[in-house]
C-alpha cells in the first residue's frame, strides 16, 4: 500500500513532471515507438475510438449536443459531429470526431488511475477543412487543467488529404484513483479540431521517457 504521507522530495520530483507536452510527427508510424513498446502498458478499460456509435448510412456525420454520450465520450459544450469516412478519412478505423458541431464542443472520458505514475496521452490531430477559420486550435485537459495546447491548419488539406498528425502530451498522477481527460476545442464556427485513435499508456515516473 502507498504511505498516506509522502516525502516533500517526493512530492517535489512528481510535480516537476506534472504536465509536459510535446507534437510528434506524421500519422499511422507510432505503432513503432519504441517507448509505447517497452516502457509503456496500455490503461485497461480505455475506449478512445470514435467507431462507436456507427454512423448510419448514407449519413456524412452524427451530430451530438452537450450533455449527451457518443460511445465511451461524454459530450460537453456546444456540440460535435461523429464523422464518417464517408465524408472524410479517419486516422483508425472508420470514424473521426470533429470537436465542433453547430459550434465548439468537448468530449471527456474518465480513465482509472494509480498513485506516482505517469500517463502518456496520444491521438491523432487534424482539422475540418470545409469551414473558417484555417486555424483549428483545443485543448487537453485533465481534471479541467489544460495539459496541452493544440493547432492545426487546414490550408492545403482536404477530405481525402486530412494530413493527421500524431500528438503527444504527458501528465502524472500523484493519488487520484480515476482521472478525467476532456478534449475541448477553442475554435469557433461549425469546422473544428478532428480527432482519432486516442491512446493512454502508463509508465512508472522513472521509466517515463521525455515526449520530445
Amino acid at each position: 500500500m502507498l504511505p498516506l504521507r509522502l516525502s516533500a522530495a517526493a512530492l517535489s520530483a512528481a510535480a516537476l513532471l506534472l504536465a509536459a507536452a510535446s507534437t510528434t510527427a506524421s500519422a499511422h508510424t507510432h505503432d513503432t515507438n519504441t517507448h509505447d513498446t517497452k516502457t509503456h502498458t496500455p490503461v485497461a478499460g480505455f475506449d478512445g475510438g470514435f467507431e462507436t456509435p456507427v454512423v448510419p448510412a448514407p449519413s456524412l456525420f452524427s451530430t451530438y449536443l452537450g450533455g449527451q454520450t457518443a460511445g465511451p465520450w461524454a459530450v460537453g459544450g456546444n456540440s460535435v459531429d461523429l464523422t464518417s469516412d464517408r465524408l472524410w478519412d479517419a486516422a483508425e478505423g472508420n470514424q473521426s470526431l470533429d470537436l465542433n458541431g453547430s459550434t465548439s464542443g468537448s468530449v471527456s472520458q474518465e480513465i482509472s488511475t494509480h498513485p506516482l505514475t505517469s500517463y502518456v496521452v496520444s491521438f491523432e490531430l487534424a482539422g475540418n477543412p470545409a469551414w473558417a477559420p484555417a486555424l483549428k486550435t483545443g485543448e487537453l485537459r485533465v481534471d479541467g487543467t489544460p495539459v496541452k495546447t493544440f493547432s492545426f491548419d487546414v490550408t492545403g488539406h482536404g477530405f481525402r488529404n486530412m494530413g493527421y498528425t500524431r500528438q503527444t502530451a504527458v501528465f502524472t498522477n500523484l493519488l487520484k484513483s480515476s482521472v478525467t481527460l476532456t478534449f475541448v476545442s477553442t475554435s469557433p464556427g461549425l469546422g473544428g479540431p478532428v480527432i482519432d485513435d486516442v491512446r493512454v499508456r502508463s509508465c512508472l515516473l522513472v521509466l517515463c521517457p521525455p515526449t520530445s
